[in-house]
């Protein structure tokens, strides 16, 4: 029978918010919606000494190619019980997480940068076009982590 583990975390700061735009050749008038893309990367990086995952959501707003804005924020995450939850397998190189409350942690960033990208491009040619929702299993399943001992 599998044990399980209750984790207790939570949201300590945000931190490193940086966002850039480049509207010189758009406007809300001749902005063409089938020429917007959107792409999304998301990183986390656990950091086992001080009992800390840190989640780094980024997004970008490309427009026939070029970038026209980006923004990115690193979530830093207190966990109570991070030895418990994690365990690290360095002969393999694999991070296992004996808990599913790595899909809140992604989610929660994931969710918060979009309404920090909505707030940043409220007077912009992108006011229309909000970040899309991503199925955090999909966040979980791309997501890229390190790990600092």
């Amino acid at each position: 029978m599998e044990e399980k583990i209750n984790v207790r975390f939570r949201l300590v700061s945000i931190e490193n918010e940086v966002y850039k735009q480049n509207f010189s050749e758009v406007t809300s008038e001749n902005i063409n919606e089938s020429a917007l893309k959107f792409q999304y990367k998301i990183r986390t990086v656990i950091k086992m000494s001080e009992d800390i995952i840190v989640v780094i959501p980024s997004m970008r707003y490309l427009y026939k190619g070029n970038v026209i804005f980006e923004t990115s924020a690193e979530f830093v995450y207190s966990i109570q019980t991070l030895a418990v939850a994690i365990d690290v397998d360095k002969e393999n190189n694999k991070i296992i997480v004996k808990s599913n409350f790595f899909r809140s942690l992604l989610g929660t960033a994931y969710s918060t940068l979009r309404g920090m990208l909505f707030v940043r491009t409220q007077e912009t040619p992108l006011a229309k076009f909000p970040a899309p929702l991503v199925n955090v299993d999909t966040l979980v399943s791309k997501s890229g982590t390190s790990l600092i001992d």
